[in-house]
């Protein structure tokens, strides 16, 4: 994914998300030395025993993500390597995505550990809460296979917590999110690991994105 600011042209059918604006940022990959072959995790595929890493997956959700909320009219800033843009560390990122004016901001990823649920993160007292909650409910209505319950599988990070490192850099003003739609290794899961499910898996991020931003009434423009 070799994009970066896309903005999509208001029209009366693609104007629900816009003065949105989104960072979607594929985390594992774009990190500097000496994490810089990071892919993620590596799972074995039940049906055929082959491997895919975690990272290569994210890009195919993550690429639909974006095109869907770029067509709700949102603007969406995603790694860029040839312009350094969402690359380096979490830090970072962060931080670009905050000076760019972000209002949410996703940390892109795939669970493991044979569980069967959605899960978002979020650090403690931060507006990524309900946008997580949003997120996951989409996620379970869109694949009945992905269990999603907000009081056990949204989660509020504190700074030392395993995982805060991706997103607690970012301002308290952004809506900054850890998101892991399935688990790569649960054989029932797998299925979902197919490039048509994994676009409408980031469809169904980016509606619940959409949720979140239109409940909200978020109009800030950030600092």
């Amino acid at each position: 994914m070799d994009t970066t600011t896309r903005t999509t042209t208001t029209t009366a059918t693609s104007n629900l998300l816009s003065g949105l604006r989104v960072a979607v940022d594929v985390q594992h990959l774009f990190r500097p030395t000496p994490r810089a072959q990071d892919r993620g995790a590596r799972y074995v595929l039940a049906a055929s025993g082959a491997h895919v890493n975690e990272a290569d997956l994210v890009l195919l959700y993550a690429q639909s993500l974006s095109t869907a909320l770029e067509r709700g009219g949102a603007q969406v800033l995603t790694n860029r390597p040839t312009t350094l843009t969402l690359v380096g560390t979490y830090g970072d990122r962060n931080l670009a995505a905050a000076s760019w004016g972000a209002h949410a901001y996703l940390a892109c990823h795939m669970n493991a550990g044979g569980g069967s649920y959605a899960r978002t993160e979020h650090m403690s007292m931060s507006p990524g809460a309900e946008l997580g909650v949003a997120i996951g409910w989409r996620l379970t209505r869109a694949f009945h296979v992905i269990r999603f319950k907000p009081a056990d599988h949204v989660v509020a990070l504190h700074w030392a917590d395993r995982g805060a490192v991706c997103i607690r850099a970012c301002p308290a003003r952004v809506a900054a999110v850890i998101v892991e739609p399935c688990f790569g290794d649960n054989p029932a899961h797998q299925p979902l690991l197919l490039a048509p499910k994994l676009a409408q898996m980031g469809e169904a991020i980016a509606q619940g994105v959409a949720d979140w931003w239109v409940a909200s009434h978020i109009r800030v423009t950030p600092a």
